[in-house]
């Protein structure tokens, strides 16, 4: 009896050992499959975008690389990259090992863009070990969210821009935080591999605090009377107390900072310089030129000591918009110089001309040049098919920069009496003409019965539009949002170069859009008549004003009421005395007054 017992038992341990082993097989067998991407590979982690992005890349015909193939290591990221990737900057400067290494430690291969969705070289290589994974020893940076939430990042993430309050800590430590969770692009895009310069981060300049007077209670602005000066003054250092927009993170080894600089959009920063434009040429005050100085500096002196790393960024409308600051401030400066020489120094203006020879080199490769031209638009093919393809949101503020050096490089002829640039400001001017004919081509500027104007046109240029009976187009409108920011652009070309596309007429047509808009329930822009046949929503509506419109009211009396109708005269009362809504409405005074003189640089002037 003893003996059988014995046997049975022995047989079930023999049975788990068999089956404890197989499933270890099993598991190695799937991981391996998936390493290989052969198999089913659960993307989830990655979100809906990452997965779909990820299991493109399989469609590239598997390719076999040599084990030793020499790799290059980024510096922010652990990512890698073959010796000719498009993406790779700065290579003399960077770590190398062989392909094979790279894939042992985990390292991300030919994987690009801020949240590593993008495949710039590698194609068609298949991993044979799994990638390395965020670990709780791993530090990183720790940003308060306004929900008390704590959000844990890998230095030089994308979602957020690092100021010394943010705390360096390992994930582990982190976890232990109220509300913890890690950002899910960071999950995505995998470890970093820079460590923060906290000491270089601290010694940027930072803005001053505003401090409200005693007893101060903010109010709604008039869009047609100038508030008293003491407003305006508080409203300017409101202003003054905001970040300058500077994106990149310093890091002890700078190509990782040059790194970040690469993978950014410049949609918020150019949100912040726009705020302080505004608030100079609706005042006048010259502090607030020297805030856009303070990252016009910033870029200037990365477009000079990393040329390369700068041209390659600037190879878009979108990433040139890194020199919007420059541009603006050198445009304001020289304009100042020419009608008010006894305020402007020596020093200013030869710091605004270094600022125009950094973009007009910058943008070299990007907007200049004959052997490449595009037969329709008689600018260089790429940028030409660039214009055919990006959203309009995400290009308008580049070509806006692209206007605004134009004008300043003008400025800049006549004040030392040369045409040495000419060439350089035709093709400027060539471009940004090009750009806002294909924008109202594929978009619909159409006049309805009552004889206004409206102007409206799809999230991208590759959506084509049908066109009615009666003339208007349907089948695809921008949403309120992106609409909102492509019109951040408009309002710089209109003050550089309006001839060009953004004149008063063209204005005038958008203001009609907004104001219609401000009173429908959908969250896309159309013109009434397109409404009623088929209306849309890209976006679901947001309930709040978008006081982007606001400086409309220059070319449509009652945009900034439209806004706010939906509300009580308490809310509207509170939602009009904030500082982005007193500002804009001060900015359409501003504009009211460039309409009837062209030579007006700010509002102050009329004061």
């Amino acid at each position: 009896m003893k003996s059988k017992v014995k046997c049975i038992l022995s047989l079930f341990l023999v049975i788990g050992f068999l089956g404890i082993n197989l499933e270890a097989v099993a598991k190695k067998h799937k991981s391996s499959k998936n390493a290989k991407g052969n198999g089913i590979i659960d993307y989830s982690k990655y979100g809906r975008k990452g997965a779909k992005a990820r299991k493109a890349w399989l469609k590239y015909p598997e390719k076999k690389y040599d084990p030793n193939t020499k790799v290059y290591c980024d510096a922010l990221f652990m990512r890698v990259h073959e010796e000719n990737c498009p993406m790779l900057i700065l290579k003399d400067r960077k770590k190398t090992m062989t392909l094979e290494q790279a894939d042992k430690e985990g390292w991300r291969i030919g994987e690009s863009g801020q949240s590593g969705r993008g495949r710039c070289c590698f194609k068609g290589y298949r991993r044979k070990y799994p990638e390395k994974e965020i670990t709780d020893d791993m530090v990183g940076v720790v940003q308060p969210m306004k929900n008390g939430r704590y959000k844990w990042h890998v230095p030089g993430c994308h979602r957020f821009v690092m100021k010394p309050e943010h705390k360096v800590m390992t994930l582990g430590e982190a976890r232990k935080l109220p509300g913890f969770y890690i950002c899910p692009h960071c999950v995505e895009r995998g470890p970093g591999a820079a460590i923060v310069d906290v000491e270089a981060l601290r010694k940027r300049p930072t803005p001053p605090k505003f401090t409200p007077p005693a007893g101060w209670v903010p109010k709604p602005f008039s869009p047609d009377q100038l508030p008293p000066k003491k407003e305006i003054e508080i409203l300017i250092q409101e202003t003054l107390s905001t970040n300058y927009g500077i994106l990149e993170t310093p890091f002890k080894n700078p190509v990782a900072s040059l790194e970040q600089f690469m993978m950014m959009r410049f949609f918020f920063p150019v949100g912040q310089w726009l705020t302080y434009y505004q608030a100079y040429r609706a005042t006048g005050d010259k502090r607030l030129l020297e805030a856009l100085r303070v990252s016009a500096r910033h870029y200037h002196k990365l477009c000079v000591e990393y040329p390369d790393a700068a041209q390659l960024k600037a190879r878009d409308p979108e990433g040139l918009a890194f020199m919007y600051s420059m541009a603006v401030s050198a445009r304001i400066t020289l304009q100042l110089a020419r009608k008010y020489p006894d305020q402007v120094s020596k020093e200013e203006v030869a710091e605004a001309e270094s600022f125009l020879k950094a973009i007009v080199a910058t943008l070299k490769r990007t907007c200049e040049g004959n052997d490449n031209l595009d037969p329709e638009m008689g600018i260089p093919k790429p940028l030409a098919d660039d214009f055919r393809t990006r959203a309009f949101n995400r290009a308008s503020n580049g070509i806006a920069t692209i206007a605004m050096a134009s004008a300043a490089l003008a400025d800049l002829q006549k004040l030392k009496n040369t045409t040495e640039y000419q060439a350089t400001i035709d093709r400027y001017r060539k471009c940004v003409q090009e750009w806002y004919k294909n924008w109202k081509k594929i978009g619909c500027l159409y006049t309805e019965a009552d004889g206004k104007t409206y102007f409206y046109y799809p999230y991208s240029p590759r959506e084509k539009l049908k066109v009615t009976k009666e003339g208007f187009k349907i089948g695809g409108a921008d949403d309120i949002g992106h609409y909102s920011i492509a019109m951040q652009g408009i309002v710089l070309v209109h003050d550089a170069t309006p001839e060009l596309g953004a004149d008063d007429k063209f204005l005038t047509a958008v203001a009609n859009a907004v104001y219609y808009a401000a009173g429908t329930k959908y969250g896309s822009i159309q013109c009434p008549s397109a409404d009623r046949v088929k209306p849309l929503n890209r976006h679901p509506r947001n309930s709040k004003p978008k006081t982007q419109f606001y400086m409309f009211e220059a070319f449509r009396e009652g945009v900034i009421d439209a806004w706010c109708q939906k509300y009580s005269k308490t809310q509207k009362n509170e939602l009009l005395s904030s500082h982005t809504a007193r500002l804009k409405t001060l900015y359409a005074q501003y504009l009211k007054a460039l309409r009837k003189d062209r030579s007006l640089i700010h509002l102050g002037e009329t004061w």
